[in-house]
């Protein structure tokens, strides 16, 4: 299998803290992959990393075995999910996800975004700032239903959601896996982890 997701080497500070400091890892096509370790370690700036939301002093990163500064068309197919997920407040469920869709460029079939909407339980016309932590969260996961990401990076998915919550998260890392897709995610819950990703990475 082909890693779409490959840290090599790779160095990140904050002023003159270290943060990581020579970390290389790879995500293989069908894989899941999950950071663990204590606050503060370094698991969400690795992420942001990998998502070329900031870069690194040293070290490499490859998406789709390219590297990630040279990405163009590709970039549409990595999604990152931020804890906690960010939108419009003002804007209601389904106006966040056609505002998404339409600053990435993407375009769906019609009716796509109802019924995203309604997988994950979420009433179409109320505003997100009506929304509790878990309704954003399943918002969240609308995204990943409609963008179905080839790489899927994902900052501490399980926090706020229900049981029927994290069905629709464990549905939702199974289609980007069975979709020959790369999941990483950053989790304090070990149990979670485990039925989660086929292996674990131990920042320290």
């Amino acid at each position: 299998m082909a890693a779409l997701v490959e840290l090599q080497g790779v160095w990140k500070r904050f002023a003159r803290d270290w943060v990581l400091k020579d970390v290389s890892l790879s995500v293989e096509a069908g894989e899941a992959v999950a950071l663990l370790g204590p606050n503060g370690v370094g698991k969400t700036t690795l992420l942001r990393v990998a998502a070329g939301l900031t870069r690194p002093q040293r070290g490499e990163v490859r998406l789709f075995g390219k590297p990630a500064a040279a990405l163009e068309a590709e970039r549409g197919a990595l999604l990152y999910v931020a804890n906690p997920p960010a939108f419009y407040r003002h804007l209601s469920g389904e106006e966040n996800l056609k505002s998404w869709l339409l600053l990435l460029g993407r375009r769906v079939r019609p009716g796509a975004v109802e019924e995203a909407m309604a997988a994950v339980g979420l009433p179409l016309a109320r505003p997100v700032l009506a929304y509790s932590s878990g309704m954003k969260k399943r918002l969240a996961l609308a995204r990943v239903f409609l963008a179905e990401p080839r790489v899927l990076l994902l900052d501490e998915p399980e926090a706020a959601l229900d049981e029927e919550g994290r069905k629709l998260l464990f549905e939702a890392i199974r289609r980007v896996r069975e979709g020959g897709g790369a999941v990483l995610l950053a989790t304090h819950d070990r149990a979670f982890a485990e039925a989660a990703a086929d292996r674990g990475v131990v920042l320290s």
